[in-house]
C-alpha cells in the first residue's frame, strides 16, 4: 500500500512540475517591450468627471484592461463612479496587436451597483497597431460609434518609468 501511495505521490509531483510556470514549461513567451502595464493620464469627460485607462500585457500572452470613471454622478472627481474590466488573450505580428477580449466585468455605482461578469469572444482594439517611443505606448485602432469605423489613437506611459 504504501508503494502505491508513494507511487501516486511521485506521479503528481511529476504533473504538477510539468504543468507549472517554471523555466523549463514549453509554454510559449512573448518577448517585446509592450509587455508590462501601461496607463493614460486622467481625461476629463463632459460633463462632469474623469475617466483613466490602464492596460497589461504579460509574457504568457494574457492581457488586461481597465477603465476607470470618476466623479461622473458628482461626489468629487476623486470617488469611482463606474469601470469597465477586460481581460484575454494578444498576439503581436510585427507591430500589429491582435487581442481577443474573453471575459468582461463591469460596475456601474448608479446604475449596475453589483458588478457584472460575462464571458466575451470578439476583437479588443480591433486592427491595432502599436509603436513604443520612450516611455510611451502609442496604440492606433478602430471603433465603431453608431456602427461607423473611426480611426482612434490611445497615448499611454509605461508604469514603470523606463
Amino acid at each position: 500500500m504504501k508503494r502505491v501511495l508513494s507511487a501516486c505521490c511521485i506521479a503528481g509531483l511529476a504533473v504538477g512540475t510539468a504543468c507549472s510556470d517554471s523555466p523549463l514549461s514549453t509554454a510559449p513567451r512573448i518577448e517585446s517591450p509592450l509587455v508590462g502595464g501601461w496607463i493614460t493620464p486622467r481625461e476629463e469627460l463632459h460633463p462632469t468627471g474623469s475617466m483613466n485607462r490602464y492596460l497589461a500585457f504579460a509574457e504568457d500572452g494574457t492581457f488586461s484592461y481597465v477603465g476607470n470613471m470618476y466623479g461622473i454622478y458628482g461626489g468629487g472627481d476623486g470617488v469611482l463612479a463606474a469601470y469597465t474590466r477586460i481581460t484575454g488573450t494578444y498576439r503581436i505580428e510585427g507591430d500589429r496587436l491582435i487581442a481577443t477580449a474573453t471575459k468582461e466585468a463591469t460596475w456601474d455605482s448608479r446604475y449596475f451597483p453589483k458588478e457584472t461578469v460575462r464571458n466575451v469572444n470578439y476583437s479588443f482594439l480591433d486592427q491595432a497597431t502599436f509603436k513604443i517611443m520612450g516611455s510611451f505606448l502609442i496604440l492606433d485602432y478602430i471603433i465603431y460609434p453608431a456602427d461607423a469605423p473611426e480611426p482612434t489613437t490611445m497615448l499611454l506611459t509605461s508604469v514603470r518609468g523606463d
